[in-house]
């Protein structure tokens, strides 16, 4: 999202169309496809996302992965654990499962400091793979906004299964996917863990990727040197990812959130509209017992709201970025205060 290109920020259409033109231009001659083109060209298929059982769903999702994933490098055993859908069974259950979606170009491997903590503290833990994610960047070519919506309600259905109560867990793009699936059906979800809400994008320009995809496949390509999640990023993903703002935010304006929720932003969040989520988060979400965790140094009067300094010096630390909510140490506190 934060590398849409910047020569697009404009309000005349034609120069977002002579924008995208000139990306399509350079996506034709870009060395790094034509050193790696099976990674920049899609697999064909996606993920089968609509299995009865989560053990079904990852031997599915795996199989999947096996035929369709670009290796890094990185030793095949090490990419399959970090990309592929998986549980964690606590020792002391407390009837509650929780279900963590990723964000958009990320994997399962998000949450590998947040999973464990919640399996500590009672949850049976399931992470799922997004369709699109996992394999190729130029598979987030092929999901629709339904496929996703879609596979998260099912995941939800099969946690519903196996524990008492259900709550969701998102990071940036899956906020929105359990965020609207929650305000749609409070009576289904206990409660919402929100990890830097993707409400609302940083930069405006991300609403018009679904006209520029027309002309072009790519927001950015970079060679793939994380093999936890994509370092380039299709056109159509960023178009995806908007449209699940607008769902989110349809969603909330005509059923206020009744269950409480935890959202965690840092302040200085370089692709999110920070002070959008503080809006919705005063307006919709009307739980007594929800909170918003703002790591920086701005003060609201809403007393839900928790306000957390980033300027750390002893660490050398000055603000928070994007995914600083997603360590250990941040979770494991604000878990154990819930």
């Amino acid at each position: 999202m934060a590398n849409l290109n910047k020569s697009l920020e404009t309000t005349s259409w034609s120069k977002v169309l002579l924008g995208t033109l000139v990306l399509a231009l350079a996506g034709c001659t870009n060395p790094i496809i034509k050193q790696e083109p099976e990674m920049y060209t899609v697999s064909g298929s996606i993920a089968p996302y609509s299995q009865s059982t989560f053990d079904a769903y990852v031997d599915d999702t795996y199989q999947w992965l096996d035929k369709t994933r670009v290796f890094h490098g990185a030793g095949y055993d090490a990419e399959m654990a970090a990309v592929s859908p998986y549980s964690l069974e606590p020792e002391s259950p407390n009837g509650k499962g929780i279900l963590l979606v990723h964000g958009l170009g990320d994997s399962p491997y998000s949450f590998i400091d947040i999973a464990p903590v919640l399996a500590e503290e009672g949850y049976l833990v399931h992470v799922m793979l997004l369709p699109g994610h996992g394999s190729r960047p130029a598979d987030l070519m092929s999901p629709t906004l339904e496929d996703w919506q879609k596979s998260v309600a099912n995941q939800i259905a099969i946690l519903q299964n196996d524990v008492d109560t259900v709550w969701l867990g998102g990071f940036s793009t899956g906020t929105n996917l359990v965020t609207t699936y929650a305000a749609n059906n409070p009576d289904a979800i206990e409660g919402l863990v929100l990890f830097s809400p993707a409400y609302s994008p940083d930069d405006f320009i991300v609403r018009f990727a679904g006209a520029a995809s027309v002309f072009v496949d790519w927001v950015n390509i970079a060679k793939e040197q994380n093999y936890t999640r994509y370092d380039s990023l299709a056109m159509h993903g960023a178009s995806l990812y908007y449209q699940t703002t607008k769902e989110v935010k349809e969603t909330l304006e005509s059923n206020q959130l009744t269950i409480p929720a935890l959202l965690m932003v840092t302040e200085n969040d370089e692709l999110i509209d920070t002070e959008s989520v503080y809006s919705l988060f005063r307006t919709e979400f009307v739980h007594p017992n929800s909170r918003l965790v703002w790591y920086g140094e701005k003060s609201y009067p809403d007393a839900r709201v928790i306000q957390t300094s980033m300027k750390l010096p002893e660490q050398n630390i000055e603000s928070g970025s994007h995914i600083s909510v997603l360590y250990r140490p941040i979770i494991r506190s604000m878990v154990s205060e819930a």
